[in-house]
């Protein structure tokens, strides 16, 4: 169970397990990882096997669920009952996998996290609908099965779906990218445009069935993304694939193979894709296909055959026709709102007062009328309107701080490396240098200095022109550091100079 854990020499309240501290610790090694959908994936792959999530089966979760009668999905779920449902789903994992489930840790740890995706409150409880996402997006099953399941939780009883029970689901899955700080870079948590692209796919439909749905999940939507990626991570762990990397020569490779489709015979593994690396006459914007299982003849011919054709066209071809990856299309700077059955109902109800002579009802902003009646009603549209896109902006500005924040803990990093260096190589010409102990004191009195410039540009001091540029104070706070650097090994300067925080590429 979560609860406040005091620790006896700092005295400071955490809400994490220990070991929860410590998988989130471990997680930061992936941030290095270029592209957002597979970081993201990456990511909920390593905790969904410390939640042994991954041991799970679609049915076997059913059955918990259904012995526990969690049929009211808009109920809320307390503590007691969390613990309970999850206590049974590990009961019967360790009778099948007596060796890998531990069922306390597992309980507690799953119940972690699960209040921290769902309970950002703190208020003991989340909807049985969130705690089925949750469950479900993590277990063991059929990616389709998923959806199926998924899709049934918020449909009728006659199996159909409207616009605010699509949302509803759609915010509940991408509470779960966005528990790992990874939202900005589905959408943000404004998940219209993607309950809006569906029912636009469905011919603007007031209600889709599950084929439907099903269809439009295929075109991997923005705000769902992460969970196809993550099935092809989970796929391509285990994968070997009889060919070198060109650049690291890493034979055989291991988990993701990328083919180039412009160069003959020409792979790359994953750690070297992820993390930027080419070799000679390769660029990163060349057609390459990814493969999370061995190939088969027939893919090497198709690909063969590709690679031909790439030959003869020009760089304004490849210009013209770039290489698509799992990106959200829309931004979260969209604004306009969509329609609900909600609005419906306000309108049917405002005619009735209306027409027995009543008072006119209030228009709340929540509702968003999109045909408004009064001035009022549009100040409180046009008010709604311009709060959800700032809340967007506010969202994309945070991610870029933490990722300056990590850019600059880097650099930090490697300038300590280098000041810890033994004494005996930091002689120059017979004369030794101010002590390694010294000069990391003098760069520890800058760390902090340098993470505050960040973390006080607040999103409400920050201008439109910031938002995709760095930190104007960061670079003169490196320059110190590197000054000191350089007094204290005067024959190395002009070298190891980090280098200037590189805008995250994305597929």
């Amino acid at each position: 169970m979560r609860e406040q854990l005091k620790g006896h020499e700092t005295q400071t309240t955490c809400w994490d397990h220990p070991k929860m501290t410590e998988l989130y610790q471990s997680l930061a090694d992936l941030n290095n990882v270029r592209f957002s959908a597979y970081r993201t994936a990456m990511k909920l792959r390593r905790l969904q096997k410390a939640l042994c999530l991954d041991l799970l089966s679609l049915s076997a979760a059913c059955d918990a669920l259904e012995q526990h009668n969690l049929k009211q999905n808009d109920q809320p779920m307390d503590i007691l009952q969390i613990i309970n449902c999850l206590t049974t789903i590990y009961d019967r994992l360790e009778q099948e996998h007596n060796n890998l489930v531990n069922v306390p840790l597992c309980v507690d740890m799953c119940l972690n996290w699960l209040l921290n995706v769902y309970d950002t409150g703190r208020t003991g409880r989340i909807r049985v609908l969130s705690f089925k996402t949750g469950i479900i997006s993590l277990c063991k099953a059929h990616l389709e099965d998923k959806y199926r399941y998924l899709f049934k939780q918020v449909a009728s009883s006659t199996g159909f779906c409207d616009q605010r029970r699509l949302g509803l689901l759609l915010h509940d899955s991408i509470q779960i990218p966005r528990q790992l700080g990874e939202v900005a870079s589905f959408g943000g948590s404004n998940i219209e445009p993607s309950v809006r692209s569906c029912f636009q796919f469905a011919n603007n439909k007031p209600e889709i069935e599950a084929a439907l749905f099903l269809d439009w999940m295929r075109l991997e939507p923005q705000s769902m993304v992460w969970l196809p990626v993550l099935h092809r991570v989970a796929a391509a762990e285990t994968a070997k694939h009889q060919a070198k990397c060109n650049i690291c020569k890493e034979c055989p490779i291991i988990g993701f193979r990328y083919r180039s489709l412009k160069h003959f015979n020409y792979d790359i593994c994953q750690s070297c894709f992820f993390s930027g690396r080419v070799a000679k006459g390769h660029k990163m914007h060349y057609p390459m296909v990814e493969y999370c299982t061995p190939t088969t003849s027939g893919e090497d011919v198709r690909d063969f055959a590709k690679v031909l054709k790439n030959k003869f066209r020009t760089k304004r071809y490849f210009a013209k026709h770039p290489r698509m990856g799992y990106l959200p299309v829309q931004t979260v700077l969209e604004g306009d709102n969509m329609e609900t059955n909600l609005q419906a109902e306000y309108d049917r109800l405002k005619q009735q007062h209306e027409h027995k002579g009543l008072s006119p009802l209030p228009s709340p902003p929540e509702m968003m009328p999109t045909s408004p009646q009064s001035p009022r009603d549009a100040e409180l549209i046009a008010e709604a309107k311009l709060l959800r896109q700032h809340k967007g902006r506010l969202e994309a500005r945070m991610q870029i701080l933490e990722d300056h924040n990590k850019q600059l803990e880097s650099q930090l990093h490697r300038l300590r490396q280098l000041l810890e260096q033994p004494q005996a190589e930091a002689k120059v010409n017979g004369t030794t240098v101010s002590s390694p102990s010294t000069s990391l004191q003098r760069s520890d009195s800058s760390q902090p200095m340098l993470l505050r410039v960040v973390g006080s540009q607040t999103s409400e001091s920050m201008g439109e022109e910031d938002l995709l540029s760095p930190p104007q104070d960061t670079s003169t706070g490196l320059e110190e550091v590197m000054e000191q650097l350089n007094n204290s090994f005067p024959s190395s300067r002009g070298r190891n100079t980090p280098g200037k925080p590189m805008r995250e590429d994305t597929m």
